[in-house]
């Protein structure tokens, strides 16, 4: 099996179960020249797309076991979203170095990690992924992600950036109620994203750009109404982006920037739960 025949079964199976696959080592690299992936994964009804909203559970309401599995569960269908996607990255960046095609597939290694976490909690205590509406918010993306850098602006520095903020926000608040071992599988997820989000900054800024500027190259690669406020969580952590290999400056404008779709309300109550930001950081 190759790089790219593995990709296109990650994306064709319609099986969870075989979305969960990990060759022994990397697949060989051959390049499928002019090859143009589907737009869409291949699912079975059980984890199908659903345009229902699923709520995630408010952030006071963890002390309930329930409502921290119901976390998992929407955190499992981003992974699971990650896993399809990077497959579906592979197979459209046929010219990308070998270096981010390798990357590419080491990320889908540890989403499936990720992923395997998270279903090994939720079924333990009995729901499976699929017994809530699942969305499909990074597939919408794609019309946006046609070039390897503005793959890597959405995924790497917004989507995965913003999980910076919640697998720290979700530890802690396990922690906070309680539950130490869902509570350590959020710090295994998030000392990996800080890798992606690495990642995705030398793809991004490749091209020679001064840390000074990388806010302003960022921006060139979003399509309104996608705006970096999807890059944060309702508590931001300007830290957790130096740390990931993104500059002073970009860190201190993505903190600043607000549009018409901000809001205030859990930050506040996050902070009335958890305590202030810096009580938060490690």
């Amino acid at each position: 099996m190759t790089l790219n025949e593995y990709a296109q079964f990650l994306l064709s199976s319609p099986n969870l179960e075989d979305k969960l696959y990990s060759p022994e080592k990397m697949p060989e690299d051959i390049l499928w020249p002019d090859f143009f992936p589907k737009d869409r994964p291949e699912r079975s009804s059980k984890i199908l797309f659903s345009d229902k909203r699923s709520k995630m559970p408010r952030v006071e309401h963890l002390n309930s076991e329930e409502n921290r599995i119901l976390s998992l569960h929407h955190f499992a269908n981003h992974e699971l979203m990650a896993v399809e996607i990077f497959a579906w990255a592979i197979l459209k960046f046929q010219n990308a170095p070998s270096s981010v095609r390798k990357s590419l597939y080491k990320t889908i290694l540890e989403e499936q990690k990720h992923l395997k976490l998270y279903l090994g909690s939720i079924r333990e205590w009995g729901m499976d992924l699929g017994d809530r509406p699942l969305n499909y918010i990074f597939w919408k993306q794609i019309p946006n992600m046609q070039s390897l850098q503005k793959f890597f602006a959405i995924m790497a520095l917004t989507f995965e950036g913003a999980n910076l903020d919640f697998s720290m926000i979700y530890q802690k608040a396990f922690e906070k109620f309680g539950d130490q071992k869902r509570a350590d599988i959020m710090q295994i997820v998030h000392e990996d994203e800080i890798s992606h989000v690495k990642r995705g900054v030398k793809v991004v800024f490749s091209d020679g750009v001064l840390q000074e500027q990388q806010w302003e190259k960022y921006l060139e690669y979003l399509t309104h109404p996608f705006t970096p406020r999807r890059a944060k969580g309702f508590l931001y952590f300007p830290e957790l982006r130096t740390k990931a290999g993104l500059s002073p400056e970009f860190a201190e404008a993505l903190g600043a920037y607000s549009d018409e779709y901000d809001g205030t309300t859990n930050a506040r109550i996050v902070k009335n739960v958890l305590g202030t930001v810096a009580n938060l950081l490690p």
